[in-house]
C-alpha cells in the first residue's frame, strides 16, 4: 500500500478515535444531567421545597461536579462550570444555573414540557402561561451580572410566591452574563433541562387558545408520529389585524369555530403575514376547514412554525445565532434536513399577544444572521449528507428531506460528488 495513503488512513483512524472519545464524554455528561433533574439541593437560599435556589454572586454555577465512573471502577469528575463551557461552547457562555426554580410537581415522561425564553418584562406572561397551560414548563431566564440581573431574579421570586401555578409547573434556569439576546442558546438550555419526552418551541409572548395536550394524547394518529421522532407536530400562529385588538388575552378565542369566523372577517390572521414563507407553508386556507392531521408540503427556508417533537429524537438549535433574525428558522430548518416532517393539528391555535418591537437593533441583527444563515444551510446539508452515507441511510425515506431542499443550493451538487 502506498506510503500516502497509509498515511491518509491512519489519520482517519485519528480522528475517528477522536470524535468516539469525545461523543462518549458528552454522553456521561448528559447522563449526569438528567440525574440531576430529579435531584433535590437545598441551599437555604429560600426555604421553598419546590426550589433548588443558589447565592448567584458564586462564581460557580453548581456545587455539584460531574462524575462518572468508568470500566475498571475508577471515579472521575469534572467542575460543572467546564462541562457548561463545552455544551454550550458555540455561545461562550458557561454561567448556567439549572432548576434555579424547580416545580414541586414532577411530570409524567409522556408529558409536554413548554421550553420558552423570558426576560424580565415578559415574566407576567409567563406566570399567565403556567395559569393557563397547567402543565410543565422549562424557562430560560437571561440576567446580568449586576444590580439590574438580582432585580430580575426578585421579580422571579415574587411571581413565583404569588401564583401557585408557577410553583407548580415552572422550572426555572438562569442564564447570567452580559451578552443579550443568545436565544438559540436559551432555547437549548430550556429544552435540555425539559423533564418529559416531548417538547415545545413556544414563544412567551403567544397565548395558547386551546388544549392542544389532550387533542394529542386523545389522537392517536398524532401520538404516534410524536413517538416515532420523526414528525413535528404544529400549532398554527395567528395575530389581530389591528395591533390594538391583541392586547387583551381574555378577549382571545378558544375554540377553532369563533377563530375561522374572524379569521373569514379579516380581523384575524396568520401571524407575521407580511413574511409569507415564516408560516405561510402550514397552509392556513387548508387548516381552516382541515378536520385530521395533514402533512406540510410546501417547505420554505424560512419556515419557522411552533413546534411538539420528542426530545431525544430532535436536533439542538445553533447557537452561533445571536439576536433576532434566522435564529429558530435555523432551528426548523436542521430539524427538516434530519428527516423529520412536519405533520398540523386540525383544532389547535396559538395567538400573539402585541407589545412593541425594537426595530433599529432588530435590522442590524437580522442582517448579519441573514448572512450566517446561507453558509449553515450548506454546513447543515454537507453534514446530514456524509452522516446519512455513513448509516446508510441515504436512499431511505429519512433523507429525502434533504434531497429535496440542499439541492436548491448552488454548490451542494459539486460538494456532494466530492464527498461521494
Amino acid at each position: 500500500m502506498p506510503s500516502n495513503i497509509r498515511m491518509l488512513l491512519a489519520q482517519k483512524y485519528v480522528k475517528f478515535i477522536a470524535i468516539i472519545s469525545i461523543s462518549l464524554l458528552l454522553f456521561v455528561w448528559i447522563s449526569d444531567l438528567a440525574r440531576l433533574q430529579n435531584q433535590h439541593i437545598d441551599t437555604g437560599v429560600w426555604p421553598r421545597s419546590a426550589s433548588i435556589i443558589q447565592d448567584i454572586s458564586s462564581s460557580t454555577p453548581l456545587r455539584n461536579r460531574f462524575e462518572w465512573t468508568s470500566g475498571d471502577g475508577i471515579s472521575h469528575s469534572i467542575p460543572t462550570e467546564l462541562a457548561f463551557s463545552k455544551l454550550f461552547s458555540a455561545s461562550g457562555s458557561n454561567h448556567v444555573f439549572p432548576y434555579y426554580f424547580k416545580a414541586e410537581k414532577n411530570p409524567i415522561a409522556q408529558d409536554i414540557t413548554i421550553t420558552t425564553l423570558v426576560t424580565r418584562d415578559r415574566i407576567p406572561n409567563l406566570a399567565r402561561l403556567a395559569t393557563r397551560y397547567k402543565g410543565p414548563i422549562s424557562a430560560t431566564v437571561h440576567i446580568s451580572d449586576d444590580e439590574q440581573g438580582k432585580e430580575t431574579v426578585n421579580l422571579i421570586k415574587q411571581a413565583f410566591a404569588r401564583n401557585p401555578e408557577m410553583r407548580q409547573y415552572v422550572d426555572i434556569h438562569l442564564v447570567r452574563n452580559q451578552l443579550g439576546r443568545q436565544l438559540n442558546m436559551w432555547r437549548n438550555v430550556a429544552k435540555l433541562f425539559a423533564r418529559s419526552n416531548y417538547v415545545m418551541m413556544l414563544d412567551i409572548d403567544f397565548y395558547p387558545c386551546t388544549d392542544f395536550r389532550h387533542s394529542i394524547m386523545a389522537n392517536p394518529t398524532a401520538l404516534d408520529l410524536l413517538r416515532s421522532g420523526q414528525s413535528a407536530l404544529v400549532i398554527p400562529a395567528f395575530e389581530y389585524s389591528k395591533q390594538d385588538d391583541g392586547l387583551d388575552w381574555r378577549t382571545f378565542p378558544t375554540n377553532k369555530s369563533v377563530l375561522v369566523d374572524l379569521f373569514q372577517a379579516g380581523t384575524i390572521g396568520m401571524f407575521h403575514s407580511f413574511w409569507q414563507p415564516g408560516h405561510g407553508p402550514t397552509d392556513y386556507e387548508k387548516w381552516l376547514s382541515a378536520d385530521d392531521l395533514y402533512e406540510v408540503t410546501a417547505y420554505e427556508k424560512s419556515y419557522e412554525p411552533y413546534i411538539i417533537v420528542r426530545k431525544d429524537r430532535s436536533s439542538w438549535c445553533d447557537e452561533r445565532f445571536v439576536g433576532y433574525g434566522s435564529n429558530k428558522a435555523a432551528c426548523l430548518y436542521e430539524l427538516y434536513i434530519s428527516g423529520v416532517d412536519y405533520h398540523v393539528l386540525p383544532n389547535d391555535f396559538i395567538i400573539h399577544q402585541t407589545h412593541a418591537y425594537p426595530d433599529r437593533i432588530r435590522d442590524a441583527e437580522r442582517k448579519y444572521n441573514r448572512r450566517l444563515y446561507n453558509n449553515f444551510r450548506e454546513e447543515v446539508c454537507i453534514r446530514y449528507a456524509r452522516q446519512f452515507m455513513v448509516e446508510g441511510a441515504w436512499e431511505s425515506p429519512k433523507a429525502q428531506n434533504l434531497k429535496d431542499e440542499c439541492s436548491k443550493l448552488p454548490k451542494f451538487r459539486s460538494s456532494l460528488r466530492n464527498l461521494v
